[in-house]
């Protein structure tokens, strides 16, 4: 994915450095700075198991309907709170919950004692470090947050490895490369995953690929969505946390205008193009099967729009009709809102994270939460700005606004003004009851 940036990092056309983004374009994308603050999102169970694979899955009974406010005969701040397990009320509020307490005191405090304990990961979006991002230490002031989950995953989006590796095996308008040294600013931040299923992994070729993914791998970064072939890059990654097992696949769908003749010439990287789906499905079917939550992440969408489009919304239905318990997104560098389809969460678009040169829109920023127990799945969200790819807190009325807009241009779901949500059919926001 790209961001439109020209200027202070670049000279004569050529990044500073050796690591950076060749960039041509114009702003695509200028708004006003909106979003800010805390936002959960919660799906309800009674003593079903929780969502994830088809055999542990229920139909949400007919009698939990929603009146008004109301979310199975409890008012709507109640509801949400209600499904928390003690002592995990939020991820970004609950510090004493970090995997961090949880290994050095040999288990969860939040331990339910006829079930297993609640896991908690989180999900955010586009990285990279071209433009010499990492001089900046950008993930400083996410750190802590960071940690704070059992598991962590976010989409790098660049190659990583040093200028005199690899070259650009097709004419793009964007290139994203990064410093080696980049490495080390994820892992001193927490995060254990990364998906590489994204326009930006083969900027410089296969084995610039490689040369990152070796990279990760050897500093104990799980790797998503590429490989070596096709067979790696498909492969989803199943994990053990806590008492769960989760399963996270990860694929692409931009660009596809080379795939139409149906030959799979980019077999680094997992696709979701219409031509590669079966491939995609049955990767999808079989993770659902073998695990107790199973997690798609798709990069597409159209850039700077705040609503899904149509081939998003197509796969999104896709994948819950599969069994998927949560879908993330990323792609269009804004953050977009989350909806439901039948037992499926949606987080639509995870936006920005420590992406250069992000501001206005595209600086609003998030960390989503998924935690799961036997109660169900809450997600949760953690609003950050990232001006110039460089996370900070931001004001609080930055963060209201952020809470604002994922309420607005969410589907069947409001966001309270604690940043709960609550699950309201009646609520189509601005991208209508189809996203």
């Amino acid at each position: 994915m790209h961001t439109e940036a020209r200027g202070a990092f670049e000279q004569g056309g050529q990044p500073i450095l050796g690591y950076g983004a060749v960039v041509t374009g114009t702003p695509m994308v200028k708004s006003v700075g909106l979003v800010v603050a805390l936002f959960a999102v919660v799906i309800t169970f009674s003593s079903d198991p929780p969502l994830g694979s088809r055999q542990q899955r229920r139909a949400i009974d007919s009698d939990r309907a929603y009146s008004g406010l109301t979310v199975s005969g409890l008012r709507a701040p109640d509801a949400a709170a209600s499904l928390l397990p003690t002592a995990s009320v939020s991820p970004a509020i609950e510090a004493e919950t970090s995997r961090r307490t949880k290994e050095d005191s040999g288990g969860s405090p939040a331990a339910q004692a006829d079930g297993r304990s609640p896991i908690t990961l989180a999900f955010a979006g586009d990285t990279s470090f071209h433009n010499s991002l990492h001089l900046l230490d950008p993930l400083a002031s996410a750190q802590r947050t960071l940690s704070l989950p059992d598991f962590t995953v976010v989409n790098l989006e660049t190659a990583i490895a040093p200028p005199t590796v690899g070259l650009p095996p097709v004419s793009k308008e964007f290139l994203f490369r990064s410093n080696p040294e980049s490495v080390d600013a994820l892992t001193e931040a927490g995060i254990d995953a990364v998906t590489m299923a994204n326009n930006h992994a083969l900027d410089y070729g296969a084995e610039a690929l490689q040369y990152g993914l070796g990279a990760l791998r050897e500093a104990g970064v799980h790797t998503i969505g590429a490989g070596t072939g096709p067979e790696e890059a498909y492969e989803p990654l199943v994990v053990p946390v806590g008492d769960w097992s989760i399963g996270i696949a990860a694929f692409s769908r931009v660009p596809c205008d080379w795939s139409w003749a149906g030959e799979n010439i980019r077999p680094q990287v997992a696709w979701a193009c219409p031509a590669f789906l079966d491939k995609a499905d049955a990767v999808v079917a079989q993770l659902v099967d073998e695990v107790d939550l199973a997690v798609v992440m798709v990069h597409g969408g159209t850039e700077g729009q705040l609503c899904p489009d149509a081939v998003m919304t197509g796969l999104n239905r896709r994948w819950a009709s599969a069994g998927v318990g949560l879908v993330v997104n990323s792609h269009p560098h804004v953050v977009q809102g989350v909806t439901s389809i039948d037992e499926t969460i949606v987080i639509q678009s995870t936006g920005n994270f420590a992406f250069p040169p992000s501001s206005g829109l595209t600086a609003n920023s998030a960390v989503f939460f998924a935690t799961l127990s036997e109660q169900g799945l809450l997600v949760s969200v953690e609003p950050f700005v990232s001006e110039g790819g460089v996370l900070s807190d931001g004001s609080s009325v930055r963060r209201a606004s952020i809470l604002s807009q994922i309420d607005q241009y969410s589907s069947g779901w409001r966001v309270l003004s604690d940043g709960r949500a609550v699950q309201d059919p009646s609520h189509d926001g601005l991208c209508g009851s189809n996203s």
